[in-house]
């Protein structure tokens, strides 16, 4: 029966979701002869009790959703719509509503002074970069000499992020410094703002192991920048115009409290 399942209900279908649906049933498949019955003999009770069941297992909200996805469609699919009417779901985190893992004060700091140890001035220009401006790694190797203007007391970056939106980030001292430092050691006529080792535009997985190798991904830089800016009471249009998130709702999960401040907040209760 599954087979016969993804034959016709899969068709077209990626690999992946083939992979996952097949399994899901399988499990399912296995779940049901145990209590007596099979593919095409369930009810909608024993799909409740196997959603259950999964639950009682303490699976997760993704992992019994996909399952459920696949035992929906092959519901819809053998003509058993009955079985899976009102049944009792676990919702998933929504993914949205959670604050994205920032570093803390003292992660950042180490971050920045591990970096500076090396004295690889195009590792700490990135850092400093990414930490400071906030931009995705992929709008980071794609930067060219030419998108930096920096003089004494400003500069600003030209970038060109999603849907070929170009935005102006102005440049604070620390990021102008470590770009000026960084350049005065290119003797090279290149383009390309970061270079990789063999003198060519640095990839965007050479930057996620330079960060890797600290202990952080790349992508918590740019989460760090964007809640600085929220937790300094700035403006929602000015960090969306900082970020190059086209959505307000983006923005505004960033407000809201992660497990740190949680915790931070209940050890620190009645200490005054």
């Amino acid at each position: 029966m599954i087979q016969k399942f993804i034959e016709e209900a899969l068709r077209g279908k990626s690999e992946t979701t083939i992979r996952t649906y097949a399994h899901a049933l399988k499990q399912f498949e296995e779940w049901l002869q145990g209590t007596g019955a099979d593919l095409t003999s369930f009810a909608r009770s024993d799909v409740q009790q196997y959603i259950d069941y999964l639950t009682s297992k303490r699976k997760s909200a993704a992992t019994i959703n996909k399952i459920w996805n696949a035992i929906k469609k092959y519901c819809k699919w053998a003509g058993k719509k009955e079985a899976i009417e009102d049944i009792s779901v676990v919702k998933p985190v929504d993914y949205k509503q959670l604050a994205p893992k920032a570093l803390d004060r003292l992660e950042r700091n180490r971050l920045l002074r591990e970096v500076d140890r090396t004295g690889n001035k195009r590792d700490i220009a990135i850092v400093t970069t990414l930490l400071m401006t906030g931009l995705r790694v992929s709008e980071l190797v794609a930067l060219n000499r030419e998108d930096i203007e920096i003089s004494e007391r400003k500069g600003e970056m030209r970038v060109v992020g999603k849907g070929n939106k170009e935005r102006i980030i102005p440049l604070n001292a620390e990021v102008r410094r470590a770009l000026t430092k960084y350049l005065e050691e290119r003797s090279d006529n290149h383009p390309a703002l970061f270079l990789s080792n063999r003198m060519e535009r640095i990839s965007v997985r050479s930057v996620q192991r330079i960060i890797e190798q600290y202990g952080f991904h790349a992508h918590q830089l740019r989460h760090t920048f964007i809640t600085g800016l929220v937790r300094d009471n700035q403006d929602i249009a000015v960090i969306q115009s900082l970020s190059g998130h086209s959505s307000a709702d983006m923005i505004l999960r960033y407000s809201r409290p992660n497990e740190e401040d949680k915790i931070q907040a209940v050890e620190s209760i009645y200490k005054d």
